[in-house]
């Protein structure tokens, strides 16, 4: 990106960056719709290309593609411009490439399959910071004409905007953040910023701002972080901060974009216990459950009863999905393999068929697919269950 392109005005074009056809499709229809300017690459290489070239107001990239490791191309985007809001779509909450991403400086993460609203909000928030440091840029240079703009996008934006001068006090208070804390504008202005913070964290902010007057160096500017933050009524809720700097004659001043996250907590925990119950689940019945991703062709999930049945290792399912028509006995292979390409999808997968254990042992299977739709219809996920049915073919 061009020197010119870190001053000019924010810009409402977003650049897809994902190597899935129908999601790369759905988003930029979806996007369309609300009046952004779209983009969509399915490489890395693409991508870096495309926003070299270009000027986006947010990125919103897949992991796993199909040339560049997703995590490269954050880096490489994000040193070309640290302004740059990179959103990363992810399948995974756990994912290490998904943590890492936020060290590196994503901006925020969206987990498939994606909700609308969120998406809509998480780019009118990153668009919005965007456009917050290049205002804050431009405060100096042209104080009498942006000043009434800058005003007017924080007094009515969405989320809690707070401007903080070098001394870690409140200078700017917008209705957003009166809402969200209950501080009326004249409660706060001019008072230290450690009133919205948490007591068990001050000595550490304190200690923070010492830090960047000393070096120079800010640990969290221009990164997404999860904290605490305190209300009037003394109590706590989480938020999400996005913290901008800039400095004048006068000193170094911040501004912080917050956003409560109480609502997205709840649903990342009833999403892990949800997780954890079907893991205990999986693991403790004698059938076998599996995962797939079909446009991937890779093994999601697949249940421990697969090593006990099977007598073959889970990881060497996961390393070579179709391995396990391997151990399909002659007769019922071809039969099998052409009906696993041809019918799970279409979700009339039922077949009956042997297999023959490392031991030589033979058993009888019962194996059954269900296909996994998405919103528009298209299957992105076939789940399976396969019994051992070999005591009801050969009773004692």
């Amino acid at each position: 990106m061009t020197s010119t392109q870190s001053t000019i005005a924010p810009s409402t074009s977003i650049l897809i960056v994902d190597d899935d056809p129908d999601i790369a499709r759905t988003l930029q229809d979806l996007l369309e719709y609300e009046g952004y300017q779209v983009q969509a690459v399915s490489t890395g290489g693409a991508a870096i290309t495309r926003a070299t070239e270009d000027h986006f107001g947010a990125v919103i990239l897949d992991l796993g593609l199909p040339d560049v490791d997703g995590l490269s191309v954050l880096r490489t985007l994000s040193k070309a411009d640290p302004k740059l809001p990179i959103i990363i779509l992810t399948a995974f909450l756990k994912d290490a490439r998904t943590i890492a991403s936020l060290r590196e400086g994503a901006f925020a993460y969206l987990t498939k399959p994606y909700n609308r609203d969120e998406l809509k909000a998480t780019l009118r928030r990153a668009i919005g910071v965007q456009a917050l440091a290049i205002k804050a840029e431009r405060v100096e240079r042209a104080l009498s004409e942006s000043e009434e703009r800058f005003r007017s996008v924080v007094e009515t934006a969405s989320d809690a905007i707070v401007l903080g001068d070098q001394n870690g006090n409140i200078i700017s208070w917008n209705k957003a953040a009166q809402a969200l804390f209950g501080y009326a504008a004249e409660e706060v202005l001019g008072e230290p910023l450690t009133i919205i913070i948490p007591t068990r964290y001050r000595a550490s902010h304190q200690r923070g701002i010492e830090r960047l007057h000393a070096t120079g160096r800010p640990q969290i500017i221009g990164k997404t972080v999860e904290l605490n933050g305190l209300r009037k009524d003394g109590s706590e809720f989480p938020l999400e901060l996005s913290l901008g700097t800039w400095r004048t004659r006068e000193g170094t001043f911040y501004s912080g974009m917050i956003r409560d996250i109480t609502e997205r907590r709840r649903r990342e925990e009833a999403l892990r216990e949800s997780q954890e119950r079907f893991r205990q689940l999986a693991e403790n019945i004698r059938e076998v459950f599996w995962l797939t991703d079909p446009q991937k062709s890779q093994m999601i999930y697949i249940s421990p009863g697969y090593e006990q049945i099977w007598g073959r290792t889970c990881e060497s399912l996961y390393a070579s999905p179709r391995s396990w028509l391997d151990a399909l006995h002659p007769d019922d292979r071809e039969r099998v393999a052409e009906a696993a390409l041809t019918k799970q999808i279409s979700g009339v997968y039922d077949e009956e068929y042997r297999i023959v254990r490392p031991d030589g042992s033979v058993r009888w299977i019962r194996d059954r697919a269900f296909p996994i739709r998405d919103e528009s219809g298209k299957v992105y996920r076939i789940a399976g269950i396969a019994d051992d049915i070999t005591e009801h073919k050969h009773p004692h």
